[in-house]
Formats: structure tokens, sequence, C-alpha cells
């Protein structure tokens, strides 16, 4: 599901910006290194103007932030309850 999101945001910035975002490379856990050969993933924007890669860039940069703060927000801690000794 979260994938399906991603792709859409991918394309929507796409058709906003002009712009081509492909996700390129292999998932690292972190602090470890790909494999030979491979690259870390990361998104390959390519467009004909440098305009529009900036503009690609910048709206992936504020969905990015956009979404770690509705995450901060949204955070509950979990209430494990309060006991009454008797």
């Amino acid at each position: 599901m979260l994938c399906l999101l991603f792709q859409d945001a991918l394309a929507t910035i796409s058709e906003y910006a002009e712009a081509g975002i492909t996700v390129r490379g292999t998932f690292v856990q972190p602090n470890k290194e790909p494999p030979p050969g491979e690259q870390k993933l990361y998104l390959a924007i390519e467009a004909t103007s440098e305009l529009a890669v900036q503009k690609a860039k910048a709206e992936i940069t504020r969905l990015i932030k956009e979404e770690l703060v509705r995450l901060q927000n949204s955070y509950q801690p979990i209430n494990k309850g309060r006991y009454t000794v008797l």
C-alpha cells in the first residue's frame, strides 16, 4: 500500500515538475555497504532543464518534510494503564 502511495506521489511530482523520476539502486540496511556492483537506493531525476530538476527536488523534499512533521504530531505513546494497589 505504501509503495502505491509513493508511486502516485512520484507520478504527481513528475507531472508537476515536467521531470522523470525513477527509483534506482538497492535497499541497504543503515550502516552497511551495498553488495559489489550495486548502489544504495536513490531517486534519479531527469529533465530537459535545470529548473525542472530543481522543481522536482524541492517538491520531493517538501513532501518528505511534511510527512515527517505529520508522523511526529501523530505519535501517541503507549499507555500501559495505571494500577492501584489495594
